[in-house]
């Protein structure tokens, strides 16, 4: 995975090559392909939008992740 501060800066470069790092070669890609044709400015807000909906999706799930149980924690039999 590319680190946020590189995709940033790819972003500003060329729109499609972040989206295309953060999400492959689906639907997003070729969304942003044709708004970066269309107009530099909405390629990039496309691609901004996709590295927030990104990050968010990443955070949901690491809130949503159960930290792992210790042995001999709360429910472990001794023996």
């Amino acid at each position: 995975m590319v680190g946020d501060c590189c995709l940033i800066i790819i972003i500003l470069l060329l729109p499609p090559l972040g989206v295309f790092l953060m999400r492959g070669c689906h639907i997003d890609f070729w969304i942003n392909v044709i708004l970066t044709i269309c107009g530099y400015i909405p390629g990039h807000l496309h691609a901004f939008y996709v590295l927030i909906k990104e990050r968010e999706a990443r955070r949901t799930v690491i809130i949503n992740q159960e930290p792992p149980m210790q042995p001999g924690g709360y429910g472990a039999i001794p023996q």
